[in-house]
Order: C-alpha cells, then sequence, then structure tokens
C-alpha cells in the first residue's frame, strides 16, 4: 500500500467528545526488519478496534513512537484518520501521542497529529534531563501548561514514570494541571489507584465541574474529565474509585473481552448484582490476560495479532527491542490460549 504523504485530510475535529470507555494503544506496525511503517496493516488494526467499541490511541509506548520519525509519526496519523473515515467511523475521535524531547518538539508534534486529522493528544513528560530537573514541579508543570495553552488539541496527561526515567506526577500536581481548560485528562501508567481517586474526586466536584463549564467557553475541550489507569487488571475496581475507563495495551488483542468487562462492570456497580458477579469473574481474566501481556512486551503483542488475527497485523519491531524469544512465544501459545479462546465466543 503506497504510503501517505502525511497532509491534512481536512477531517480534523476537535469537537469531537472523547467517551468514557476502555481505550487501546494500538501497535505501530512495521515490514519485515523494521524499516518502514505498514500502512495498510495499521489501517486494519485501526478499524478492527473502533468496531470493537475500544477508542483509540496512537503512537504510544507501545505504539514505538521513540523509534519514529515526525514524518513517519505524521504519516501514521493521516493513516488512522482516513481508515476510520473510509469505515464510515467519522465521528470516532483519534487521540495521538505527542510527546517529544522539548516544549518545542512537543508542540511541533502536536501541530502536525492536529494537520493529519487528530482529534486529541496524549503526553509525555521528557525524561532525558530528569537528573537534573526530576524534581523540579516548577519545570515539570510548566511544561505541561505550556503545551495546553499551545497545543491546537486537547491534552491528555501521560504519567508513565517507567518511560520518563521516574518522574511520576502525584495527585496534587494532576489535579493542578486538570484546571487548564486544555487538559481533558490523565493516564496513569504507574499503578497508583489511590492516586486516581485522588484525582477523579477532585475532577467530579461541583466546584471543580462549575469552573470547568465556565473556561470551556473558550476550549476545545468538551466532555468529563478522563482518569484512566494504563492497564485492564485493576478496571473493576478503578471504577469503582471514580475512574472513567483505561487505555489497555491488552484489548489490542482481546478488545471485546474488555468492552464487555467495562460494560458489565458499569452495569453492576449502578446496582445490578448479576452483571456485578459476572463483572468480577471477567476481571480475573483480563488480569491474568493482562499480566500476561505486560510480561510480553510490544513483541508478544504484535506475535499475538499475527498468529492469532490477522498475519502481518502486528507487523515488526524497531531496534533497540530485541528479537521474540521462545519464552514469549510460549506464554502466547499456551498461557494467552484461554483468554484468546474466551474472546472468539463473545
Amino acid at each position: 500500500m503506497t504510503t501517505t504523504n502525511g497532509t491534512t485530510n481536512g477531517s480534523a475535529a476537535p469537537h469531537r467528545l472523547w467517551a468514557n470507555g476502555p481505550s487501546v494503544p494500538l501497535t505501530t506496525p512495521f515490514v519485515a526488519g523494521g524499516e518502514e511503517v505498514d500502512h495498510e496493516a495499521l489501517a486494519k488494526q485501526v478499524v478492527r478496534i473502533a468496531k470493537a467499541g475500544l477508542g483509540i490511541v496512537l503512537l504510544g509506548t507501545t505504539g514505538e513512537a521513540s523509534h519514529m520519525s515526525h514524518s513517519e509519526r505524521k504519516a501514521a496519523t493521516a493513516t488512522a484518520r482516513k481508515a476510520l473515515d473510509d469505515a464510515g467511523l467519522t465521528d470516532v475521535p483519534l487521540c495521538v501521542g505527542t510527546g517529544g524531547g522539548s516544549l518545542k518538539t512537543t508542540i511541533e508534534l502536536c501541530n502536525d497529529a492536529a494537520e493529519a486529522g487528530a482529534s486529541h493528544c496524549i503526553v509525555i513528560c521528557p525524561g532525558y534531563f530528569s537528573f537534573a530537573m526530576g524534581r523540579d514541579k516548577t519545570a515539570i508543570l510548566g511544561f505541561f501548561k505550556g503545551v495546553f495553552d499551545r497545543s491546537p488539541l486537547p491534552v491528555m496527561i501521560y504519567n508513565f514514570p517507567g518511560a520518563a526515567s521516574g518522574i511520576d506526577l502525584n495527585s496534587d500536581d494532576i489535579s493542578e494541571l486538570a484546571e487548564h481548560p486544555n487538559c481533558f485528562g490523565v493516564k496513569l501508567t504507574c499503578g497508583a489507584v489511590g492516586k486516581g481517586q485522588r484525582i477523579a474526586t477532585y475532577t467530579q466536584t461541583p466546584e471543580y465541574l462549575a469552573r470547568r463549564g465556565n473556561s470551556l467557553k473558550a476550549s476545545t475541550v468538551t466532555g468529563q474529565f478522563q482518569v484512566l489507569p494504563g492497564f485492564s487488571e485493576s478496571l473493576l475496581p478503578t471504577l469503582l474509585g471514580r475512574h472513567t475507563g483505561c487505555i489497555t495495551g491488552t484489548g489490542g488483542i482481546i478488545p471485546k473481552t474488555v468492552r464487555k468487562l467495562y460494560d458489565t462492570a458499569v452495569k453492576g456497580l449502578q446496582g445490578d448484582s448479576k452483571a456485578l458477579s459476572e463483572a468480577v469473574d471477567l476481571q480475573e481474566k483480563v488480569a491474568a490476560a493482562d499480566w500476561i501481556s505486560i510480561k510480553t512486551g510490544v513483541q508478544g503483542t504484535k506475535y499475538a495479532l499475527d498468529t492469532y488475527i490477522e498475519k502481518n497485523l502486528g507487523g515488526d519491531w524497531r531496534s533497540p527491542l530485541g528479537p521474540l524469544t521462545p519464552a514469549v512465544k510460549e506464554m502466547i501459545d499456551v498461557d494467552l490460549k484461554p483468554f484468546m479462546e474466551f474472546e472468539a465466543s463473545l
């Protein structure tokens, strides 16, 4: 498939609503050897996940954004938007990772994403100079506020200490950032359920909502402030803790299972005891599958997609990610098998 040139297709629409629920950080499929993006496979992934009812997060950690050039990232975004539109999914939001090593670079990536058709973006704190500014909250918060001020798209905070050289925002920091009218949520890949509950409680108070409503008159942000764990292993308990969904790489492998867990959990937490019992059982399945996904990493996710969904759908990866090991293959082929079979039954 001829690669897109990355120019805008005119479909960027910041008014698209980011709804509560689960989303998937898609892999970026590369052709054998990892030299080029496989745009045809990427388009298939995007449509598959959207049709399963999960949100699309492109070019995050799972998407190997840090391994890609600016032009590749823009082209991938344009491919995803075109795939959604061509499938009749024109109302589906498209959130794109636009984190860079500096404020200037991050804004450039935000502009690229908007031009290519993204509706939202997600930004991680730059980690290279963590030894110098890792504890400098003025610098860190200033970076995010600078992004919010200058991004043409609504911005989600991506709090992932493991990918930001240990920089970890606390609930006070994120609640302060949540006051900005161009910040629409936070992804918490830090495993801190209590942190998320504190943020969710803060952003659901009448006082916050009143301030939010007033500030939104001049903002592109719509919908509830999103508080999203970066895993699905804790989706049910975090929903009890006022979180609004999750962003889960496991959803790329078993999207219907994750969607069913979310829908059943919401129904159960609204008072349906039978649904709650079913949600507990589903959460046990998803937690087990999520742990396999975490242990096998990007390579395991791509292998699972290629082996059990469609050949070359996951594609290759780029160095410095290492080769697929026999242990990873075994975990996918043996340990993940019952969860793939359950997914196929839905």
